[in-house]
């Protein structure tokens, strides 16, 4: 491996559970994550040199896992009735378009991002462990010596505390609707 492909290797690594958190979400029937998430890293080490590693992967990665599970998709209706594979097509095409770069979700995604990097460090880190990593409250308050009602209640602040900030930026709220 060239140093350029060496360093992208160890950015994916240092996102690889978020990488994997989102396949499990995406994949289009269980126990593909894991080839979801090797086909990412080979498509991102591919294209090293479009990448700026300085900045956070996550966004980039989020996509390219849910197209790459969308292709996963379209794969296994490959050899079904024409009726199916319309149909999976208006689903990827609709899934597609939600993922536009000028898309409004795109716009929220950034003023999101914006508001979560406002937030007290310690935030951060449960929202990071909660929603990008996908563990529960109870896992969460075992890594940080909390209760789990106590990460709970936590979770609802940081919650409102994004909802003000979207707020602030004219953005919906309707990213936090969980």
């Amino acid at each position: 491996m060239n140093p350029e492909e060496n360093a992208a290797a160890q950015a994916f690594l240092a996102q690889h559970a978020f990488v994997r958190a989102v396949a499990n979400r995406a994949a289009p029937w269980p126990g593909v994550a894991d080839d979801i998430v090797q086909q990412v890293f080979l498509e991102f080490i591919r294209k090293t040199d479009r990448w700026d590693l300085s900045k956070d992967l996550r966004p980039l990665l989020a996509t390219m896992t849910r197209m790459v599970a969308l292709r996963h998709w379209r794969e296994a209706v490959r050899h079904e009735s024409p009726a199916v594979q319309k149909l999976a097509e208006h689903i990827r095409s609709l899934a597609e378009s939600s993922l536009s770069e000028e898309s409004p979700e795109a716009a929220g995604a950034e003023a999101l991002q914006a508001c979560l990097r406002q937030l007290p460090e310690r935030s951060r880190s449960l929202v990071d462990m909660h929603y990008f990593s996908g563990l529960s409250t109870r896992e969460i308050g075992e890594r940080v010596s909390m209760n789990p009602d106590t990460v709970c209640r936590a979770l609802s602040r940081v919650r409102d505390a994004l909802r003000r900030c979207l707020k602030k930026s004219n953005i919906e709220s309707s990213y936090l609707h969980v």
